[in-house]
């Protein structure tokens, strides 16, 4: 049993290793790369605005909830983070459409359809997808087994939420960290898609894997911190009203 426990233990050290050195090493090259040239690395700029604003939540966040005495500003300011990428995902969806509706007159009207509609679908849908999956958490609006959970009072079902985050998120860290090596090496080689004539770079739209799971990472750790303020006896409000994203 102690062997057990003595590897499992190893196995996560593993993993906060991997995860260091993916968000706290390999970073500074974009860094680098902005730093000397902040006109010409626009996605790099992209990249390095979403690192440095996961860093100011964070900031913000302990700054307010010491001067308030209290978690609660922290998980505010992390979660009004989330919920930026929520309403930029939601806007997307709009860019989506304008552009299907395009190369449908382009193509039946004018008979000229483009290059391009195919590998921007799946790109701009798949971007919505991953910037709502921490927004969906937040907003209690992934699909869970009820029929159980709803029957329990508030601490027991905080009991059982901690149970289940805290196997999340060592394998969120390890997901994390293993997307941001995904993403890094199409960068490093300039990769394209190769699925059509205008083979674009894959690259910016693979940061958004990496965009997603950071976010969806925070989201669970501000969950846990939520629970355990229930556990304590102290109120958690709701989330706000999903009409709030517009």
């Amino acid at each position: 049993m102690l062997e057990v426990l003595g590897n499992y233990f190893s196995f996560i050290g593993d993993i906060f290793r991997f995860f260091a050195k993916a968000y706290f090493k390999e970073p500074a090259f974009f860094f680098s790369r902005v730093l000397e040239a902040p006109t010409s690395s626009f996605y790099e700029l992209l990249f390095v605005l979403f690192l440095l604003g996961v860093v100011v939540a964070l900031a913000w966040g302990v700054v307010a909830g010491i001067a308030r005495r209290s978690l609660l500003p922290f998980i505010q300011a992390v979660e009004t983070y989330v919920r930026l990428f929520g309403k930029i995902g939601a806007w997307v969806i709009t860019i989506l459409v304008i552009s299907m509706v395009y190369e449908v007159i382009a193509r039946y009207v004018f008979h000229a359809p483009t290059k391009w509609a195919f590998e921007v679908a799946y790109m701009l849908m798949g971007t919505v997808f991953m910037f709502g999956i921490a927004y969906c958490l937040q907003m209690r609006r992934h699909i869970r087994v009820d029929f159980l959970f709803d029957q329990v009072n508030d601490k027991t079902k905080a009991i059982i939420d901690l149970v289940g985050y805290m196997v999340l998120v060592p394998m969120l860290l390890w997901l994390t960290a293993g997307l941001w090596e995904y993403f890094f090496q199409a960068y490093r080689v300039d990769e394209t898609s190769g699925e059509s004539a205008w083979n674009p770079i894959i690259w910016p739209f693979k940061f958004t894997f990496v965009v997603a799971f950071v976010l969806l990472l925070l989201q669970v750790m501000m969950e846990v911190l939520k629970n355990i303020l229930t556990l304590a006896g102290r109120k958690v409000p709701p989330p706000p009203p999903v009409e709030g994203l517009g």
